[in-house]
């Protein structure tokens, strides 16, 4: 039987033309110039639950960054003894992944640059080590420079920096030790600050400029690290806070009058960063402060808050964050301990102390 198309109604043109479409689409994917529909396609871009971005709306860093804010060189006395030859210039260079000759006179460079790093020489005898190495004339006319001279020269280098450092703790440096104020003492500084300078490239890598107050009244450790925000412009305007009297101050008090003065002086933004509590020998975190054996104020928790917003927990050391004796049920609490004594292991710990070295602890009694 024949039929002419024009006598077939218009709904029923629509219904095969349909059905024939369907047949099509089922036996082979519709191919556009964006790609083929397929089922699984159309499912996908067609969801049942909607499609997010991980990213919309995110408003805070979500990139990790990995560098040092504690590092010393040859500028600092003990670093120096017990064999750092290289200085902040050279240790930037180490730090964006630069091969170094090490003091050991092996090639070195690590595997991955860092992407900020702060060279934070201890505050006391800033350069006191190349000055000593040098054969300064006025220090190896002291006793105690030539004996430290001599030992290093001859291999012992380690019994010079245990010696450095506990004479240290009980204030007897010998004659010509630089102190701020010395053409030593500013030459190692403005270093410090050009090294820095040089090295640090916005977008890709962070050169802070720092250093260590070297804190260590009677042997126990309250170092801080100082690290600035800004430039060498207004770095340049001071010269580091020490801890031999009268010039400085082994009292955190002290060292936080003094940066509210830089900022205040300079315009700059500067913080400190506590470690090594389990040094102080009870001292760290204090509820009783060892200065004046008054209890802690609400000058001293703002001050503290204020200008310590971080705290290094760990390092070299020992671990800083708790102690079995603290932490019982804590497995990791036996971490890298190092709990023998303070600095200088002049007067060794005892178990009442520790309550008062350790960052958990500390958030407890929010010392």
């Amino acid at each position: 039987m024949m039929f002419r198309l024009s006598s077939i109604s218009g709904a029923a043109l629509a219904g095969v033309c349909a059905a024939v479409f369907a047949t099509t689409v089922a036996a082979q994917d519709a191919a556009t110039d964006i790609g083929t529909l397929d089922k699984e396609a159309a499912e996908k871009a067609f969801p049942a639950k909607p499609p997010y971005s991980p990213y919309a709306a995110r408003n805070f860093p979500t990139r990790p960054y990995f560098g040092d804010t504690h590092l010393h060189t040859s500028y600092s006395m003990d670093a120096g003894a017990f064999g750092a030859r290289l200085g902040p210039k050279d240790a930037y260079r180490f730090a964006k992944g630069e091969e170094v000759i090490a003091s050991s006179g092996q090639r070195a460079k690590l595997s991955r640059p860092l992407d900020f790093m702060v060279v934070t020489d201890h505050s006391d005898g800033m350069g006191f080590f190349p000055q000593l190495i040098g054969g300064d004339p006025g220090l190896l006319a002291t006793p105690q420079g030539r004996k430290w001279y001599d030992e290093i020269n001859s291999g012992k280098g380690a019994e010079a920096a245990i010696d450095i450092v506990t004479s240290f703790g009980k204030g007897q440096m010998p004659k010509g030790f630089p102190t701020p104020g010395t053409p030593a003492y500013r030459s190692a500084w403005r270093e410090t600050i050009k090294a820095a300078e040089e090295a640090n490239e916005p977008g890709r890598f962070t050169a802070f400029i720092g250093y260590e107050w070297t804190s260590n009244a009677g042997g126990n450790n309250l170092h801080r690290n100082i690290i600035w925000r800004d430039n060498g412009a207004k770095a340049n305007l001071v010269e580091p806070f020490t801890t031999l009297p009268p010039l400085g101050s082994p009292n955190p008090r002290d060292l936080w009058k003094w940066m509210a003065m830089v900022e205040e002086k300079t315009g700059a933004e500067i913080l400190a960063l506590a470690h090594n509590g389990n040094l102080s020998n009870g001292r760290m975190f204090p509820i009783i402060e060892s200065f004046n054996g008054k209890r802690i104020d609400r000058e001293y928790a703002e001050n503290r808050t204020r200008w310590e917003p971080l705290y290094e927990a760990t390092q070299i050391k020992g671990d800083g964050e708790t102690h079995p004796f603290l932490s019982p049920n804590d497995e990791f609490a036996n971490f890298e301990r190092w709990d023998k004594g303070n600095l200088d292991l002049t007067e060794v710990k005892k178990p009442e102390m520790l309550e008062f070295e350790y960052v958990r602890s500390a958030l407890k009694t929010s010392a």
